[in-house]
This record gives C-alpha cells, structure tokens and sequence, in this order.
C-alpha cells in the first residue's frame, strides 16, 4: 500500500511539477524588455547616427558662417634696389611696395545660395533621423531574434534537466522494487541507460544555452558571462509604423528629395556672383611714405559662367540615373513587402493549428505517461515500452516548444516592417 502511493505521488509530480533543474532559482532573471533596452543604449551604430546628426548640424552652421562677410589683415614688405647697370625694373617694382591693410569680402547674391546649401542640409538631417530609426528596428528585430533562440534552448535546457531529475527520483522507486524482486533486471539497465542519457542531454542543452547568451550579450554589449534565467517573451501583433511614417519607404523619399536638391545646388555654380571688396590702412611703394599714404578703397567682383562643356547637362543627367535607381528599389521593396507580409500571415495560421494539435497531444501524452508509470511500478509493462511513452512526451515538450516560439518568431518579422 505504501508502495502504491509512492507511485501515485511520483506521477503526480511528473506531470504537473515544474523543477528547477541544478538551482535554477538562484540564477539572475532576464527579460526581452532588458536586452532591448541595453542594445539600444550601448548600440555602436546608434551613436554613430547620433554623432551624424550632430555633424549635419554643424555643416548647417558652416554654411551660414561661409557665407559671412570675409574679414582678413594683408601685410607686404618688398624692396627692390636697383643701380645704374642692376636691379629690377622700377617701372615693374616702384622700389619697393609697403602694404598693411583690412580687406572684408562680401558674396551680395549669397541669401539664395545660402537657402540652397541649407535645404540640402536639411533634406540629409531628415535622411539621417530617418536612418537611426530605420537602424533601431533593425537593432530590436535582431536581439529579439537572438533573445527568442536563447529562450527556446533555455526551455529545451529546463526540459532535459525536469527530466533527469524526475528519473533520478524513480531510480530510487526502481531500486527499492529491484532488491525486492518486484522488477527484472534488464529493464532496470534499460531505465538507467535512459537515465544517464538525459544527464548528457541535460549538460548539452546547457552548453547551447550558454552560447546563445554570449551571442546576445555581445550584440548588446553587456559584460556577463554566466547562466541567467529567461522569462517567457510574449511578443503581440502590431502595426509599428503608420503607411505614411515606414521609414522604409521614406527613406526612398528622403533619397529623392537628396537628389533634387543637389540639382540645385549644382545650379549655383552658374549663376552671376556679385562680391563686394573693400579695404583700409596704407599701400606705399616708399617708406618715407606709409604714414602719408593712408587710405581705403570699395570695388565690386562680377563674374557670370558663360560655356564649361555643357557640364551642367551631364551632370543633370546622372541626377536623373540616381531618380531612377531609387525608383526601381523603392518599387522592389514594396513588392517584397507585400509577398512577405502574405506569407507571414499564412506561417501565422499554420503555426496556431499545430499548436492546438500538439497541446491536445501534449495531454493525452501526459495521461498515457500517468497510467504508464503506475503499470511499470506493477511490472504490467516493459521499461523499454515505459521509456518509448517517456521518448514521445519528451518530444512532445520540445515541439511544443519550438512552435510557441516559432510563432514569437512570425510575430517579430510580422511587426519588423508592417504598417
């Protein structure tokens, strides 16, 4: 009788006891949220477009700058002696010349160019927003990913250890059985074959776990080495980005208002200029006279580009290339995205009907496994048969679980670029 309910207890507790295998508890707990939030914190490549921005700005206040009034000190000290038979020329050198001046130089037309230069600049800072936030979702799909692939293994890792350490509390019910009689011999080996094969599992399936967090805290950037626990993820459908706010599709927009704008700029170079010079202080050819020759003068610089080659029309028609290309890549993306969004969807449906399938036979699995232990303690089964019903709720558990996390991993590719 006590026997009896010893075997009902075990059953009992393999069934519906989650244990955490090798002191699991005392591990550090981990969830999606964390990760997230330390690769997008230590991300390289997000500091990188961060520092771009910056950089933009301050091409923008170059611009401004350049287009100042030029302000410069000029200085000269020449003498050139000359003699009856040597020397240089006078007429060409006056003897000498004795210049100290403040010269300001001052583009007239710069406002349109100024405007030019900056809505350039502006349509690159509007590329490169859209570039980090492009690149973040890029980030959070691939941590996500990796963080999937970690937890699946960790489960797959729970699985094997539960396991081992269910066997280990039936070895000591097989043993007491054995020494009494009540259990043959060859099916006590065939148990413990089993036994000992699930410790191996047990470590395998550690060791995998161990790698993939390695690879998640490098892609994160995060100093830890050691074991942690997951929790479970629970990734929802969503639509991240608005139709007009995909930042796959603006950046083609962005491209393209790049593109014109250089053609604007190129325009620049073929337009009238108009500088204004003015300058102040002494320009003697004589010594005796720098104090007596003190003065300013204003003048005005046209020039107005006439013929270069036709440059500008060649360089029109590579803008027009570029327009093109963005063009052709823009209409793959969308054609991708609709294909890849059809079949997400049909993944989706397909994955919730097997798992469905395999959760009813995940309990009928469990059932079977309840009658199986109690008719092995009674000798009314072989270990071998009793082992193959352990084989097929083991594999019951590990598909399970690849599907739930199968459908996490839709779900992440369902929301990486819809809108």
């Amino acid at each position: 009788m006590q026997l009896y309910k010893r075997v009902i207890w075990v059953s009992f507790w393999f069934v519906f006891q989650a244990i955490s295998s090798y002191g699991q508890d005392t591990l550090a707990h981990r969830n999606l949220a964390y990760y997230l939030d330390q690769g997008l914190a230590n991300s390289p490549l997000l500091k990188e477009n961060s520092n771009a921005i910056t950089l933009n700005r301050l091409d923008s206040l170059l611009n401004i700058a350049t287009n100042k009034p030029f302000v410069q000190a000029i200085g000269q000290y020449l003498y050139a002696p000359a003699g009856t038979n040597w020397g240089y020329d006078q007429a060409t050198t006056n003897g000498g010349a004795y210049t100290g001046l403040i010269q300001a130089n001052r583009n007239l037309l710069y406002r349109r160019n100024l405007r030019i230069q900056n809505a350039l600049n502006a349509a690159l800072r509007d590329l490169l927003v859209n570039t980090v936030r492009i690149n973040q979702n890029d980030l959070q799909k691939s941590i996500v990913d990796l963080y999937l692939t970690a937890y699946q293994d960790y489960q797959q890792m729970v699985i094997f250890g539960d396991l081992y350490q269910i066997f280990s509390r039936q070895n000591e019910v097989l043993k007491e059985l054995l020494r009494k009689a009540l259990f043959n011999q060859s099916d006590y080996l065939a148990f413990r074959v089993d036994w000992q094969q699930s410790e191996v599992n047990y470590e395998g399936a550690k060791v995998q776990f161990l790698q993939d967090i390695l690879t998640l805290n490098t892609l994160c950037n995060i100093p830890e080495t050691g074991l942690v626990r997951l929790e479970k993820p629970d990734l929802a459908l969503e639509a991240r980005f608005m139709p007009d706010d995909n930042p796959y599709l603006l950046r083609y927009r962005y491209d393209s208002v790049i593109v014109e704008r250089n053609r604007r700029v190129i325009d620049i170079f073929y337009r009238p200029s108009l500088d204004l010079v003015a300058n102040a202080g002494t320009n003697a050819i004589s010594s005796d006279l720098i104090t007596k020759r003190l003065g300013y003068s204003i003048g005005l610089n046209f020039t107005m580009p006439i013929y270069n080659g036709n440059q500008r029309k060649l360089q029109y028609q590579k803008l027009d290339v570029e327009q093109l290309t963005i063009r052709n890549y823009r209409n793959q993306y969308l054609n991708r995205f609709n294909l890849q969004l059809r079949t997400v969807n049909e993944q989706l449906r397909v994955n919730q009907n097997l798992i469905s399938i395999t959760e009813r036979q995940n309990t009928d699995v469990e059932n079977l496994l309840t009658i199986s232990q109690a008719r092995l303690y009674r000798g009314d089964i072989s270990a071998i048969d009793y082992l193959l019903i352990v084989q097929r709720f083991l594999n019951s558990k590990l598909t399970l679980n690849q599907l739930i996390i199968q459908r996490q991993r839709f779900i992440n590719t369902f929301n990486y670029r819809n809108f």
